[in-house]
């Protein structure tokens, strides 16, 4: 991706599901504030909670997918989609009802006010979590998907559901944060050679110095977008760099 940008915003994690709709609302009413001059939105995964293949309509995404088409229609955005560690099998075609464009390399690069930006969902920056990076090799593995694209929606369903519960009592019985390892952050910022980094996935909201040279206010910066549940976040990059903004979700004030 060789886009160049003046401005854009940044959300990831926000985990909508049927049964949080205070959250559907607030992306809303994020999506109508959004103002003019912004030139991109990028939403860099774990958008939904699970998504099982884009001929599943989950019970909200229809409207999810009209809110973002209009956005797209009535402010002249550009809107794009990588895929996160709950969301991998949204495909073009929910993107194209959506007017989103899907972005389907773990990481990208692009030009935003003349920084060198880098986007990624964040999770293959947790090298610690092998058991975790084992699972994302077999799961996306191109056979597996069509596999599972060949179960009934019913099925689908039940696995993401189980999947989903696993998950959560993992995280129970273990709640430490998950988080990158400095090592990989440095091999990334060393081979793409750029000024910002930008990801989500581990709702630790946070912007931080090249770990390896903080004291130097020129070193390269990651930008850790936050999860939506009591609070929101979003992150914006424009001359002035990257900032990053919380919100309540209840009621969002932008």
């Amino acid at each position: 991706m060789t886009k160049n940008y003046s401005n854009a915003l940044f959300v990831s994690d926000l985990h909508l599901m049927e049964d949080r709709p205070e959250c559907i609302r607030a992306f809303f009413q994020f999506l109508k504030w959004i103002p003019e001059e912004i030139e991109a939105l990028f939403i860099l995964g774990d958008f939904f909670e699970y998504w099982v293949g884009d001929d599943v309509d989950l019970p909200y995404s229809t409207e999810v997918a009209d809110a973002l088409a209009e956005t797209s229609r009535r402010k002249s955005i550009t809107i794009y989609f990588l895929p996160g560690n709950r969301d991998f099998a949204i495909g073009k075609a929910y993107c194209d009802r959506a007017h989103m464009i899907l972005l389907e390399a773990d990481e990208v690069p692009l030009i935003i006010a003349k920084h060198r930006v880098l986007l990624s969902h964040g999770d293959l920056y947790c090298t610690d979590d092998k058991k975790y990076l084992m699972f994302r090799r077999i799961i996306r593995h191109p056979w597996v998907l069509k596999m599972l694209r060949s179960l009934s929606k019913k099925r689908r369903i039940k696995i993401a559901e189980t999947l989903r519960a696993a998950s959560k009592n993992k995280y129970q019985r273990h709640p430490i944060p998950i988080d990158v390892t400095p090592e990989a952050i440095k091999q990334t910022l060393i081979k793409n050679k750029c000024d910002i980094l930008v990801h989500g996935h581990t709702h630790l909201a946070d912007i931080h110095l090249d770990l390896q040279n903080q004291e130097n206010a020129q070193s390269p910066r990651r930008m850790v977008l936050g999860d939506w549940h009591h609070y929101g976040w979003y992150g914006k990059i424009d001359q002035n760099g990257p900032t990053l903004h919380r919100f309540t979700v209840d009621n969002p004030v932008f």
